[in-house]
């Protein structure tokens, strides 16, 4: 069976000229998005460690002013993985 979604036109060389300029610019803007990602990692986990003592100690709001402080075994565990932190996908 012909389906009209299987069928598309041939794209012009003016077109596929712009698309491959678009996609080297998106490719350029998402390296150096990833690039400032990757170089704030260790303020990051900076970050992460004083959020986590705050839950410990401080604790968080639950609900007005009532607050609980999250003991260790319920802390989150980092993922084992070289991506764990990976913000930009």
């Amino acid at each position: 069976m012909k389906r009209v979604q299987d069928e598309k036109p041939e794209r012009s060389a003016e077109v596929k000229a712009w698309l491959n300029k678009e996609i080297a610019a998106q490719k350029a803007r998402y390296d150096a998005i990833v690039k400032e990602m990757e170089d704030l990692q260790e303020e990051r986990n900076g970050w992460i460690a004083e959020f986590l003592k705050i839950i410990q100690t401080r604790g968080f709001n639950m609900n007005g002013d009532m607050r609980r402080q999250i003991p260790d075994e319920e802390l989150p565990k980092r993922p084992d993985r070289p991506d764990a932190d990976k913000v930009v996908w």
